[in-house]
């Protein structure tokens, strides 16, 4: 949400939800419309111009500058999100702590060029120093407009966030699309311990934050007994994770957990591998099923036509295992002729990146915005 308060509250106008009005608003009216924003919104900048300010300066342009605000001023969220989040108790329930959540109203003093010259916080509800740190860089970063008269003016400005609404991800539904993506996930990070891990079990727990709709924004794993390289695989792997859209919340928190087990030939596998298969066995069932329904052929009717699907997916688990076998005869090969001296050395055009790896990554997705 973003708005430019003045008397009468907010109109709708503008570009991107903006909306102005015009007039001065008491403090008492600027108050009760705060509060009424930030019950409504998950997040969002009021901009309440000084009486002279409001004169001196283009309304538009000041609705454009809350809005290109609203990133970099998110990003100091989920930044800050992602390393202090945890998993907690609150009034007897689960629950998540240490969220950087919060209100602050600043003071933004702006010269005639539309640089500010100062910040200052007025007010804040933000635990955190650092969201106000942050949010203070924002602000001075901002591309506020000239200033008509050639003086120097302040606005004040009131910016808030949290979590939003989460109820869609605790439906029944939800969590079993949150299993089933993780499943997912699991399937495609195999391939990071495969030929790096020892033989054991591996819990792997994680944090995901998530926008409304479902991609994943930035993402990390608790401290496991994973070597460091194949927990980083393992996270990008995670990151792929995506969830239904959930228009009533803002940044959704998701902790996807799987254990892994290594055995002693090296194979690896996962605790719900046996699950997702048979799930995406009965859907390629359902679906047989209707093709055939639709070809004009016998009806195999479901039990058959999930049966065929299993056959056919045992069958290619059996070809997938025989071509990872062959993937790791060919790599030892590789090893072997690459302990040569004559032949240590990497072929022009050829990588060094193992087959199969998702890829490496860090702790959070670069989102943009300004530059620390």
């Amino acid at each position: 949400m973003v708005c430019l308060l003045s008397a009468g509250g907010c109109r709708r106008e503008g570009v991107g939800g903006s909306a102005v009005a015009g007039g001065q608003n008491s403090r008492m009216q600027a108050d009760r419309y705060v509060g009424k924003a930030v019950r409504r919104s998950p997040e969002g900048f009021i901009l309440i111009p000084s009486r002279y300010a409001e004169r001196a300066f283009d309304r538009h342009r000041m609705n454009e500058t809350a809005q290109e605000m609203r990133r970099p001023a998110a990003v100091c969220f989920i930044n800050r999100a992602i390393e202090t989040m945890q998993r907690g108790v609150r009034d007897g329930e689960a629950a998540f702590v240490d969220v950087p959540e919060g209100q602050a109203k600043f003071r933004v003093r702006i010269n005639q060029a539309g640089t500010v010259v100062r910040t200052e916080v007025l007010e804040s509800g933000f635990a955190d120093p650092a969201m106000e740190t942050c949010l203070r860089e924002v602000l001075a970063a901002g591309r506020w407009p000239e200033n008509r008269t050639g003086n120097t003016h302040f606005v004040d400005v009131v910016y808030w966030v949290s979590l939003g609404f989460g109820e869609e991800d605790a439906s029944p539904a939800a969590k079993e699309a949150l299993r089933r993506q993780t499943a997912l996930a699991a399937l495609r990070a195999k391939s990071c311990l495969a030929g790096r891990t020892q033989a054991g079990r591996y819990a792997v727990e994680g944090l995901s934050l998530l926008d409304r709709d479902g991609r994943t924004l930035v993402n990390r794993l608790e401290p496991s007994e994973l070597p460091e390289k194949v927990a980083e695989c393992v996270m990008v792997a995670l990151r792929e994770i995506r969830l239904g859209r959930a228009p009533e919340a803002f940044v959704r928190p998701i902790t996807p957990s799987v254990t892994f087990v290594v055995d002693g030939a090296g194979e690896v596998s996962f605790e719900d591998e046996r699950w997702l298969a048979l799930v995406l066995a009965e859907e390629e069932g359902l679906r047989e099923q209707r093709r055939a329904e639709m070809a004009g052929e016998v009806d195999l009717g479901p039990d058959e036509a999930i049966a065929r699907a299993a056959r056919e997916a045992d069958a290619a688990a059996e070809a997938e295992a025989v071509a990872a076998a062959k993937a790791q005869d060919e790599a030892a090969a590789r090893d072997d002729a690459a302990a040569k001296p004559s032949e240590s050395a990497t072929k022009p055009g050829e990588s060094a990146t193992k087959p199969g790896d998702p890829g490496k990554g860090g702790l959070k997705l670069n989102l943009g915005g300004r530059a620390r």
